[in-house]
């Protein structure tokens, strides 16, 4: 679905992304992980074609992002970034509303299938009951989820997210984290038979979060993609201690993965 071949981008003379290679198929999440500065969020505004590619190419369903139309690349990936600025004025329903701007017609006008998809987005997310609040009046989990089922009305087979769970509490990580895994892993429903599941990469700092929703792992350092595989292939305690620069150990139990500092202070017990 999704093929990443050789890659590497940056900002003027300086590269940040370097040779990077990946084939996803349908309905994978995939996680990156890797210290600040490793390249994961270049790496996501590079697939998603808005950062131009140095070198290489990624295609979406066969097709070259560099070579479509805007419109087109918006219908085939949807990208949910750090940085979310939208007035506070605009209704949930709104937000939501804006990802069918690729998907309308020269009069912009919202249609009846359009308005479909735009319910269906927000009853996925829990906030049908939420449509008519502004964004200032929602929580900060709420609004993840509010900005998750605006890439949703998209309709486009890949979603990218670089960070969505920063500033959030547990409860609201592992709720965010278990709607992202629905997405590429739909239930087998009579009334879900025909829904296509997605295809997610998504950056993460928690690493405690992967091995519970993530189908693979991939680990980048200085622009690389040093390891990619099952969580519980890349989540290893060499690995991770190298690419971080810190003692780590990591926990393997009951196909759960633990990672840990190595070196905890010695008041600490247990």
């Amino acid at each position: 679905m999704l093929e990443i071949n050789s890659i590497s981008a940056g900002y003027g003379n300086k590269p940040i992304l370097r040779d990077v290679s990946l084939h996803l198929e349908a309905g994978c999440v995939l996680a990156l992980i890797g210290p600040n500065g490793c390249g994961k969020t270049t790496f996501i505004r590079a697939v998603s074609g808005v950062l131009p590619l140095q070198s290489g190419e990624v295609r979406i369903q066969g097709h070259d992002v560099t070579r479509m139309p805007p419109q087109q690349r918006a219908r085939m990936v949807s990208v949910v970034p750090q940085a979310r600025s939208i007035p506070a004025a605009f209704t949930a329903e709104e937000v939501v509303a804006m990802g069918r701007t690729p998907h309308l017609n020269w009069l912009g006008k919202i249609s009846a299938h359009d308005q479909e998809v735009i319910d269906e987005a927000l009853e996925k997310m829990d906030l049908l009951h939420l449509r008519e609040r502004t964004v200032n009046e929602l929580s900060g989990g709420e609004q993840q989820r509010l900005f998750l089922a605006r890439s949703l009305a998209q309709e486009s087979p890949l979603l990218l997210m670089d960070e969505p769970t920063t500033h959030l509490d547990l409860q609201y990580q592992v709720n965010l984290m278990q709607r992202v895994y629905q997405l590429a892993h739909p239930l087998k429903t009579a009334d879900s038979i025909n829904v296509k599941p997605h295809t997610v990469v998504i950056t993460l700092h928690d690493l405690n979060l992967i091995s519970s929703y993530a189908d693979l792992v991939g680990l980048m350092v200085n622009g690389r993609l040093v390891s990619l595989g099952r969580p519980a292939e890349v989540l290893q305690s060499d690995l991770l201690s190298q690419a971080y620069n810190l003692p780590l150990r990591v926990i393997h139990e009951q196909g759960l993965t633990l990672v840990a500092p190595g070196d905890l202070p010695e008041n600490i017990t247990g």
